[in-house]
């Protein structure tokens, strides 16, 4: 296949396998709905005029679980036939199963990649994907996700920028201890105490300025995968990585941020002569 085939050929995979996760998304969404349940209701406080008009108050579990429910019966239904109207509806309905857990309570919101990829999905029908042009179309959706990263990178250069010009005195990524004052201050405000072997690897001072100078350059310039399956590949693997980093090094979990990177940029090409071999039937990797 060329890069014109195997990009069509990993979307159309990708698009079954979003239907998959969606599923598993939802069962999350519905176990942090319980968990979040149990605090005091007075606290609960929507961030956007949208949520203060759909949900005032905390939805009820009722109400919620048939949201959800509701949007697990698009996905399955997309599973055998494709519609844009549906995909359209399950973006919409993710967004709303997504307000009461996130921007109130102080909680941040850690599933706006996975809402922005079923968005920049919705016209993007398998079915519909037989031309060799289309590949642009699935390059768009990988640039809508990637851009997510490449702005968060350049505005860490933007702000490190400003504070040497300004002499803030702020600390700055090109510090030596940036990346361990960094993590002690988001386990602080968890209080939770830092692991020992956590402050054994920041002792390597000079090597975590160059690993998070190396990362930031690569977050900024994870759009670029977009154009390339080599890079995409490479940046599914950084960014995985990266996730993995903050999960366990700043205890900044964005949910199943991680997992979703691998089901939208994994390199479902690489498998084809495999799944060939073993006569199970994949999508046509011949474009007319």
């Amino acid at each position: 296949m060329n890069y014109k085939q195997l990009t069509v050929f990993n979307y159309k995979i990708v698009y079954y396998a979003m239907r998959v996760f969606g599923l598993y998304w939802l069962f999350r969404q519905y176990i942090e709905y319980l968990r979040i349940s149990q605090w005091p209701k007075e606290i609960y406080e929507p961030f956007l005029g949208v949520q203060r008009i759909l949900f005032s108050e905390y939805p009820s579990h009722f109400l919620y679980a048939s949201i959800l429910i509701l949007c697990a019966v698009f996905l399955v239904i997309t599973l055998f036939r494709q519609s844009w109207m549906l995909n359209l509806c399950i973006f919409l309905l993710m967004a709303v199963i997504n307000f009461p857990i996130s921007l109130n309570f102080s909680v941040g919101h850690n599933n706006h990649l996975v809402i922005l990829g079923y968005f920049m999905a919705i016209f993007l029908l398998p079915e519909k994907m037989n031309r060799e042009k289309d590949y642009r179309w699935v390059q768009y959706f990988y640039l809508g996700l990637l851009t997510t990263y490449s702005m968060a990178g350049m505005f860490k250069f933007l702000g490190m920028a400003k504070n040497i010009v300004l002499h803030s005195g702020k600390i700055t990524w090109i510090e030596r201890n940036a990346a361990k004052i960094n993590s002690l201050d988001n386990y602080w405000m968890a209080d939770v105490n830092v692991p020992e072997w956590m402050l054994h690897l920041y002792a390597y001072e000079n090597l975590w300025v160059i690993v998070t100078v190396m990362a930031i350059v690569f977050q900024a310039a994870s759009f670029l995968g977009a154009f390339s399956r080599t890079f995409l590949t490479v940046t599914m693997a950084f960014l995985y990585t990266f996730h993995w980093y903050t999960d366990f090094f700043v205890l900044a979990d964005f949910k199943d941020a991680k997992n979703f990177v691998l089901i939208a940029l994994f390199p479902y090409h690489l498998l084809y002569p495999l799944l060939k071999n073993r006569k199970i039937k994949v999508p046509n990797p011949e474009i007319s």
